[in-house]
C-alpha cells in the first residue's frame, strides 16, 4: 500500500467528501452514477428568460424602423431613391431595406409616379416653375427619367406663357420707380431664373411692360 505523505497545515480529516444532502438517503447502488461532490440536476434551478424583440443583423428593430418611416411618408412626401437613402442612414441591411421599400410601394405609400405628378403640378401652378426646373429637380429626388417626362408632358406652352405672363404682371408692380429698359432686364432674369425659355420670357415681359402706361 502507498503511503501518502499530507502538507503539514492539511489535515486529511477534514478533507472527506461531506455528503450532499440531495444524495442523503439515497442506495449506495445509485452512488456510482454521481461523482462524489456533484450535485444532480434535479437541485440546479432553470429560470424562463423572455425571449429578445426581433432585430436585424444590424441590431435594428425593425419593427420600430418601419413605425419611424411610416410616420415620415405620412409627414411629407418621399421617392423611392429619398426612403432608400433614408433607410441606409439608418444602417438599416440592404435585405430589410428593400423588404421594407417593397412593402410600402405595394400599400401604395411609396409611389414615384404619383409622386412626379403633383410634383410637377405643385411646382408650375405654385412656385411659377418651368419645364426644365421641374424635370431638374425632379431628377434630383430619383425618379426616373420617363416618369419625369410623362409628368412635365401634361404642362404645355400655352401654360407655360400664362404662368410666366402672370408671374411677369406680379413683379412688375414692384417696378413703379424704374424706367422700362431697367424693369424689362430686372424681369428677364426674374423670369430666366425660373428656367423659362427665350421665347416665353420675351412674351411675358412684353405683355408685363405694356400694363405699365
Amino acid at each position: 500500500m502507498t503511503n501518502v505523505t499530507f502538507l503539514p497545515w492539511v489535515n486529511p480529516e477534514q478533507n472527506q467528501p461531506i455528503a450532499s444532502p440531495v444524495n442523503a438517503g439515497e442506495a449506495t447502488a445509485n452512488s456510482h452514477d454521481v461523482p462524489e461532490g456533484v450535485s444532480r440536476l434535479s437541485a440546479v434551478l432553470f429560470i424562463d428568460v423572455e425571449e429578445p424583440e426581433e432585430v436585424s443583423a444590424a441590431g435594428l428593430d425593425l419593427d420600430a424602423l418601419e413605425q419611424s418611416l411610416l410616420r415620415k411618408l405620412n409627414s411629407q412626401d418621399m421617392s423611392v431613391f429619398e426612403v432608400q437613402q433614408w433607410l441606409a442612414s439608418k444602417d438599416a441591411p440592404e435585405a430589410d431595406a428593400a423588404e421594407l421599400v417593397a412593402k410600402c410601394e405595394r400599400l401604395n405609400y411609396l409611389n414615384d409616379e404619383r409622386l412626379a405628378h403633383e410634383l410637377a403640378s405643385r411646382l408650375s401652378e405654385r412656385k411659377g416653375k418651368s419645364k426644365s426646373v421641374i424635370t431638374r429637380e425632379l431628377r434630383q429626388r430619383g425618379i426616373s427619367t420617363a416618369l419625369i417626362s410623362a409628368a412635365v408632358e401634361s404642362i404645355d406652352d400655352d401654360d407655360e406663357l400664362h404662368k410666366a405672363t402672370e408671374l411677369a404682371l406680379q413683379r412688375v408692380r414692384q417696378f413703379s420707380r424704374l424706367d422700362d429698359v431697367t424693369a424689362e432686364r430686372r424681369l428677364v432674369g426674374f423670369l430666366s431664373r425660373r428656367g423659362y425659355s427665350g421665347d416665353i420670357v420675351r412674351a411675358a415681359c412684353k405683355e408685363a411692360l405694356s400694363s405699365r402706361s
